[in-house]
């Protein structure tokens, strides 16, 4: 939670989760369940592009989906259930640095 406080953090640890290389602004991550096609991730990057949210893949086949707020995180993970969603608001003690 106090991530952004951690000075000591290299960038090769930033980049191994969302919540530390994303921490100004609120993420969405949604990942792919055992047994579930790669093809529900496409339609949610594919969707998520389409809304004009901005969004990255990760080296483990991941969609972090950027800039989005609680309600539109809770709609994508009603409307991709095979997925696994993972949300972050904004971390308001990392503004401030």
């Amino acid at each position: 939670m106090y991530d952004c406080l951690a000075q000591e953090l290299t960038q090769a640890t930033r980049e191994l989760h969302p919540a530390l290389r994303w921490k100004t602004q609120s993420w969405l991550r949604l990942s792919a369940k055992r047994n579930t096609s790669p093809l529900a991730l496409s339609k949610a990057f594919a969707a998520a592009s389409s809304l004009g949210f901005r969004t990255e893949n990760l080296a483990n086949g991941s969609v972090v989906i950027l800039d989005i707020n609680l309600q539109d995180a809770l709609m994508f993970s009603r409307r991709y259930p095979g997925l696994l969603a993972e949300y972050e608001p904004i971390n308001p003690f990392c503004l401030h640095k």
